[in-house]
């Protein structure tokens, strides 16, 4: 079942089960499932992923192994095998699709997707990482997990630094911490943390600073906010889902939030059971939840009404918007990037390896050919708009030059001819 759809976004979920398929594509505009990956297991707890606009990820549950598909085949990609060092119990990409992130118990390890090369091995927490986070430019990931513990890390110093250690280092929860998620911002974005201690914490990276705990009265396992970050959104152990406006946060950094002091439209209330994940549509109308209970809701956020369900056969373990790529409903896959199988293990002589490049709509070997860039933009309208400021560049060197002139002419016609009169006198 592949049905074309020309919508700017997509569902993503999977469930605890993997009966009919592993993970799923629906439409979010009707709830109609678009395509299915299937041929695979259950997936793991939030292990679902798109690996740039060519691939679909997701662990899987049992094995240490991750299955991948092309966007646009239910079949998982032929002659690859993803295996880990153990089951992998969280797992994030890079947007770009470059760097694939899987945790181990409580080691992270990070794969180049061009050639499968394991580039490091990350220690520092004491307990499972369950759950990982990395910021929109990639520069930068998070980890937490049962230990309580949140670590920022440098992507960059993780691959160059085999002793890396990480950017900032947060223990202000008490207990095993079930979703992070990074806003906006890069290296300067805010970290949203819940954890089962029941608070929501909001760090901002630059500084390292907590900016904001907010404490609810029951055990938070899922967080987001929409594009703007205007609005947070957290998932209770309970089934509710708490709504609270960051444009008007309270005067001290702890803030405790309770039922009885939010206004009844500030919760949403239809899951039965734990919330497992929470996402909000790119135009911030629409929020996306999945349960324990079986089922993934589309909300209205404005008025915090249930517009469709979607029906799973188990406990939801991923639910999320995604760009509807254009991979999703083509006949032949036009990847952007390679993908190799994976090491269990590092290499010393890797940093010396061949990176295989690929790009669409131009032949490979020019990519890193210079006179082939020169040849093809000749004529092009880039080129005209750099002659164009060339010229407009050495028009003002002219000018100047004559200024330059003009000043130097007033100079021995004044200055020196007044001092020559003065020492005559």
């Amino acid at each position: 079942m592949n049905r074309a759809s020309n919508a700017k976004e997509v569902i993503l979920t999977s469930d605890t089960t993997g009966e009919s398929w592993s993970a799923a594509v629906w439409d979010p505009r009707n709830g109609s499932l678009l395509s299915v990956y299937k041929n695979a297991t259950a997936l793991g707890h939030r292990s679902l992923q798109l690996l740039s606009d060519s691939y679909v990820l997701g662990a899987d549950a049992t094995r240490p192994r991750i299955h991948i598909w092309p966007l646009n085949s239910p079949l998982p990609l032929p002659n690859i095998r993803l295996t880990t060092p153990g089951k992998v119990s969280a797992l994030i990409c890079t947007p770009n699709g470059s760097y694939i992130i899987a945790s181990v118990a409580e080691k992270l390890f990070i794969w180049q997707t061009c050639n499968g090369r394991l580039l490091a091995n990350l220690t520092g927490h004491y307990q499972t990482v369950s759950c990982l986070a990395t910021t929109k430019d990639g520069s930068l990931f998070a980890s937490a997990g049962e230990d309580g513990l949140v670590f920022v890390w440098s992507l960059y110093s993780a691959l160059n630094d085999t002793r890396s250690s990480p950017v900032h280092a947060f223990s202000n929860h008490s207990l095993p911490v079930r979703d992070l998620y990074f806003g906006h911002g890069g290296a300067r974005a805010r970290l949203y943390t819940v954890s089962l201690d029941r608070t929501a914490n909001v760090y901002e990276l630059g500084s390292g600073d907590l900016l904001l705990s907010l404490v609810f009265d029951a055990p938070l396992t899922a967080v987001t906010v929409n594009v703007r970050e205007s609005e947070l959104f957290v998932g209770c152990i309970t089934g509710e889902i708490f709504q609270c406006n960051l444009h008007e946060p309270p005067r001290g950094v702890e803030h405790h939030v309770t039922v009885s002091s939010c206004e009844e439209s500030a919760v949403f209330q239809a899951h039965k059971s734990n919330v497992t994940a929470l996402s909000v549509s790119i135009n911030c109308c629409t929020l996306l939840s999945g349960s324990t209970d079986g089922t993934v809701h589309v909300w209205d956020i404005a008025s915090r009404q249930v517009l469709r369900t979607l029906q799973h056969k188990g406990p939801v373990t991923a639910a999320f918007f995604a760009k509807g790529f254009d991979n999703f409903r083509a006949s032949v896959l036009k990847p952007r990037l390679q993908v190799h199988n994976l090491q269990r293990t590092s290499d010393d002589g890797g940093r010396d390896s061949i990176v295989e490049v690929v790009s669409r709509g131009r032949n490979s070997a020019e990519i890193l050919n210079f006179e082939s860039y020169v040849e093809d933009s000749s004529d092009s309208r880039g080129l005209d708009q750099t002659t164009k400021k060339l010229n407009d560049l050495q028009k003002e060197i002219n000018k100047l030059k004559k200024i330059n002139a003009a000043l130097y002419q007033y100079g021995v016609t004044h200055i020196l001819k007044k001092s020559t009169t003065d020492k005559e006198h």
